[in-house]
């Protein structure tokens, strides 16, 4: 079976970095890559908005770094959202939440040392938006 870590977390706000730092009930997941890994071979990514705010539109990506990711930080787009408030008396506008999973990663890390795993919406802010991330190592 493959390692990997999972974390979320909300994205309160457009064009704000966030540590993603939790993992549901666990507060405090361990970022440090496990011994004997020395890729991130895929990701695995689910995002969405709640679309509070009217004509929000924003575009998620991930940043992964730390000492743990070798070569520098990766930066990678992985969805988008976009909303038109109802108006009164019409049908409830349309909500998408996606989910993208990257097949081939390919990206170099060093086991024991620590990965960060951040998100941004960035765009015009369309009420609070939520992410997942799974790394899987090889």
């Amino acid at each position: 079976m493959a390692k990997t870590i999972t974390v979320e977390g909300d994205l309160a706000a457009a064009d704000t970095l966030y540590r993603l730092t939790t993992q549901g009930s666990v507060t405090a997941p361990s970022l440090v890559v496990p011994a004997g890994v020395t890729k991130i071979s895929k990701i695995a990514v689910a995002m969405g908005a709640v679309g509070a705010a009217d004509d929000g539109m924003l575009l998620f990506f991930i940043r992964l770094g730390g000492a743990a990711v070798k070569n520098g930080e990766s930066t990678i787009v992985v969805g988008g959202f976009g909303n038109q408030t109802a108006q009164t008396g019409s049908d409830t506008g349309v909500q998408f939440n996606g989910a993208l999973v990257l097949q081939d990663a390919d990206l170099d890390v060093s086991a024991g040392d620590v990965v960060s795993i951040s998100a941004e919406a960035a765009g015009v802010d369309a009420g609070t938006g939520y992410i997942g991330v799974t790394l899987v190592y090889a």
